[in-house]
């Protein structure tokens, strides 16, 4: 009987690992959980984002093709080929005109579980991210949180960002710096094992010469759906309002867009 209910056991826990060893590591589109790949596992991201509306005429869309893999030791690493384009107004031009400006980039992110959202209180992560684009260098470090409680999903990103970008003064080359703060709160509701209800925010700041310069407010919803070794993601994020930079009513929309809309799906293998 011993041996019997050992073998069931045994089975059950092989059953479980293949099902879940595929499993979506997140629900959320803007914000990070702190699960990572198991050692070998990989996975393919496709990342879309547009971005509408400014002052005037401006759509901006965003591309990211990730290639992720699990090194083992709750550590994983990704590479991205980032691809942008952007149309907007000219305002330099006399006559206002549209102008279309392409951008091509690599990116690198190190990530790193310390704490389980379910065996642990909460789940604790960190992340480190560099960028070098032909116009700028990114460099990004999370700090992520999240839990798991019954159908329920909370998550929180600390995230700090820091870019180089080469300007043109005095007809010489120097480098502008420009830092990011933003804090990220996301909110998951599991209706059954493949389709969840998703909620989030982003509160956006940027500041120049450690001054801020610009602060707002992204609130939206979206949903997830995986099935097997596949996953999609989508979130709708309107800009709710602006806390320093206004330029339009509530809104900054030097800065920022009026709305943001990210789809993502994955295939892992």
């Amino acid at each position: 009987m011993r041996t019997s209910q050992k073998s069931r056991l045994l089975l059950s826990l092989l059953l479980f690992s293949g099902i879940t060893s595929f499993s979506q590591d997140r629900l959320f589109t803007y914000t990070y959980q702190s699960g990572v790949l198991n050692k070998g596992q990989r996975e393919i991201e496709i990342w879309n984002t547009l971005r509408a509306g400014k002052g005037d005429y401006f759509l901006r869309l965003d591309h990211r093709t990730e290639f992720e893999i699990g090194l083992g030791k709750n550590l994983q690493t990704a590479f991205y080929l980032n691809l942008t384009t952007k149309t907007g107004t000219n305002a330099d031009q006399a006559i206002h005109a549209l102008e279309t400006k392409n951008e091509i980039g690599f990116s690198n992110e190190w990530k790193l579980k310390i704490l389980d959202p379910v065996a642990n209180p909460v789940g604790l992560a960190l992340y480190g991210e560099y960028g070098i684009s032909s116009n700028e260098l990114e460099f990004e470090g999370k700090v992520i949180v999240d839990k798991k409680i019954n159908n329920f999903t909370i998550a929180a990103n600390g995230v700090y960002e820091m870019e180089l970008a080469p300007e043109i003064v005095s007809n010489e080359t120097v480098w502008e710096k420009e830092k990011k703060a933003d804090l990220n709160l996301a909110f998951a509701y599991s209706f059954n094992s493949k389709f969840h209800l998703t909620q989030e925010n982003s509160f956006n700041n940027v500041f120049a010469d450690n001054k801020l310069e610009h602060s707002a407010l992204y609130s939206g919803i979206g949903f997830s759906y995986n099935q097997e070794n596949f996953w999609i993601n989508f979130t709708a994020m309107p800009q709710i309002t602006s806390f320093k930079g206004t330029t339009s009513g509530r809104l900054d929309l030097n800065e920022f867009e009026k709305a943001q809309f990210r789809l993502l799906f994955s295939y892992a293998f």
